[in-house]
């Protein structure tokens, strides 16, 4: 190989290999976690595997460049962080090893850089068809006798699945059943969707949450409508429905008429006008018949007494985005007037005591087929409140990645159906009428649905549990463990049809290296697994069945935290999408040629070349 792809090579085995040491030991559910302090004395304790390397101070620039990978995808299904960097430390030395053994052995050996390009062919070419040929349809025998009662429970373990490798395990149980029950009732409209739930979730969800520090974990609830993490500045009691005013900017801003040039800012009676404005802005509110004003700024002293006088609940520094929020999902209408200000209705409001602080509660109506719900954390330290709220931001990222992809793929195969229903009806009016048509004429096939177009308006409406029963029985989630590497590592090997057997051989070795770190604590466990598995897949081949009394006992992936019993599970999808990351990245490694270390930015640099020939040229 030569010098400057060795020097890539070592760089990179070097880097990615000692973020190895810092994740292989947090990683799975009873994998331990990673303790920073900072010069200023704070500490951080998380298992979090994208916490953990955004934590980390990586000076080196192929540090930099896997960190730049790995918030790519995760930032498409918000899993994997920690796998992704095992994955690549073992194709990396792969493709070492490899590279040696074709040096010693051919004339024209295989480079670094040339294995890189053949493993990223592999995956545009032919990983997706080893995906959904070879690992989807064995899914479900992974189950075993656990598939029985987890038609209506899918939800909880890919929860589950998700937060028992970020969180304690006191947590995570905590944790699951607040995100499932957020769900549920955002979803228990009659006619909502299950893809419109998770899409307003994951958009939203920064906005529908609130935290409370100095409590148990377990105080956390869903409470029914939007808190908003001030405390009332005006307060009055009012039942029933109520007009509230949005505004984001303070009333007493001087006023300028549409299409008007006026200021009264240096007129002798500038006070007297001033006053006179305000009175009558505050009239007009008042013939609104306002009860309450939420506001994103403070508020001057003349309005919240105006509030007093005349029962009018204030709520100052408000958020201006939870404000935009509330406006969206009430259908605010704007009213003539500067400051920009909308009017809505909300269902009640009321004070919403959490600990030692109080929040305001708003009663928001059902948007649509949605009914707003806020998630309110409660934990120890503000440490752990950021943990909670990162990985349940992740949840609703994964189950918002593996919809678009159910979508994709149920998509795809409605095309396929409508090109053969398009053949088959054509046929048929061949044979009917006897007579062949040109092949210059086109053939009218069914169009596409419009892309531009919300993919959750497309989702089929029926129950919530049958689209969750859709998505397991159709082999989109598999249990956590290790499954999907097993069988894509054995898909690999026995694919002689697809691409190169040494490239094929060196990615299904290195897929092994996640569950061989998963299981590092109990490695017989996994080698029974993984030889239980391949003689079902044989027997499989044989034309035996799971029933047959030959195909052995049931197979037993990782079931929760500690041995606890319960059913964990994940996407497929994200598993594949974490292939082709990984994948991509090697490639990007080492296409690296040199490293050149530099004390001026670089495009401080470039800035200084281009001005220095733009004044040559002149």
């Amino acid at each position: 190989m030569c010098e400057a792809e060795s020097v890539s090579l070592q760089a990179s085995l070097s880097v990615v290999g000692a973020l190895e040491c810092v994740v292989r030991r947090c990683l799975g559910p009873d994998g331990g976690s990673v303790l920073f302090t900072k010069d200023t004395g704070e500490i951080l304790i998380t298992r979090h595997g994208q916490r953990i390397l955004t934590t980390l101070h990586l000076d080196h620039p192929v540090g930099r460049m896997v960190l730049e990978c790995v918030c790519a995808h995760n930032r498409v299904t918000a899993d994997g962080s920690k796998s992704f960097i095992l994955l690549l430390a073992a194709l990396l030395r792969g493709i070492h090893d490899s590279a040696i053994r074709c040096h010693k052995v051919s004339r024209s050996p295989a480079t670094p850089r040339k294995l890189a390009n053949q493993l990223l062919a592999l995956c545009w070419k032919v990983l997706d068809d080893i995906v959904a040929h070879d690992v989807v349809p064995h899914a479900s025998l992974l189950f075993g006798a656990s598939a029985d009662g987890l038609d209506c429970d899918v939800l909880p373990a890919l929860v589950r699945g998700y937060v028992a490798g970020r969180v304690g395990n006191a947590q995570a149980e905590v944790l699951t059943s607040l995100l499932c029950e957020l769900y549920c009732k955002f979803s228990q409209e009659k006619g909502s969707s299950t893809a419109e739930a998770i899409t307003f979730l994951h958009s939203s969800f920064s906005l529908l949450y609130a935290k409370v520090s100095g409590l148990p974990f377990g105080s956390s609830q869903v409470v029914e409508g939007l808190v908003v993490a001030r405390d009332w500045s005006v307060w009055r009691e009012a039942d029933g429905p109520v007009k509230t005013l949005v505004v984001w900017e303070s009333l007493d801003k001087p006023l300028i008429a549409m299409g008007e040039s006026v200021s009264i800012c240096f007129q002798q009676d500038w006070l007297l006008r001033f006053e006179n404005l305000m009175e009558e802005k505050l009239s007009k509110l008042q013939s609104l018949q306002v009860g309450v004003v939420l506001s994103g700024v403070k508020q001057p002293e003349c309005v919240l007494e105006w509030a007093r006088l005349n029962d009018v609940s204030v709520l100052e520094c408000c958020d201006s985005e939870q404000l935009d929020l509330l406006c969206e999902l009430t259908a605010a209408e704007m009213l003539p007037m500067q400051p920009l200000v909308r009017i809505t209705t909300l269902t009640s409001y009321s004070r919403l005591q959490l600990g030692g602080c109080r929040y305001a509660l708003l009663g928001v109506p059902p948007h649509g087929s949605l009914k707003t719900h806020t998630l309110v954390f409660c934990a120890p330290t503000p440490g752990q409140l950021e943990q909670a709220v990162c990985v349940s931001q992740g949840v609703f990222t994964m189950l918002q990645h593996m919809c678009r992809s159910v979508f994709r793929t149920r998509e795809q195969s409605n095309d396929t159906h409508s090109l053969s229903d398009s053949h088959n009806t054509h046929q048929r009016e061949i044979e009917r009428d006897g007579v062949s048509r040109t092949h210059d004429q086109p053939h009218m096939l069914t169009p596409l649905p419009d892309p531009s177009q919300s993919f959750q308006s497309e989702q089929p409406r029926g129950s919530i549990k049958d689209v969750w029963d859709g998505i397991l029985h159709s082999g989109g989630v598999i249990p956590v463990g290790g499954a999907f590497e097993l069988l894509l590592h054995h898909s690999l090997l026995h694919c002689s049809n697809h691409g190169d057997s040494e490239i094929r051989r060196l990615l299904a070795e290195a897929v092994l290296s996640v569950p061989r770190s998963l299981h590092s604590h109990r490695p017989r466990y996994f080698l029974q697994q993984h030889a239980l598995l391949m003689s079902k897949l044989q027997l499989l081949k044989q034309g035996h069945t799971l029933s047959d009394p030959r195909s052995g006992s049931d197979l037993r992936f990782d079931l929760g935290p500690a041995g606890s019993g319960l059913l964990c599970v994940e996407p497929i999808c994200s598993k594949h999408q974490l292939v082709a990351s990984v994948l991509q990245c090697v490639n990007r490694l080492l296409c690296v040629g040199t490293i050149i270390l530099t004390q001026t930015p670089v495009h401080r640099s470039l800035r200084g070349t281009s001005e220095d020939s733009e004044e040559e040229d002149m």
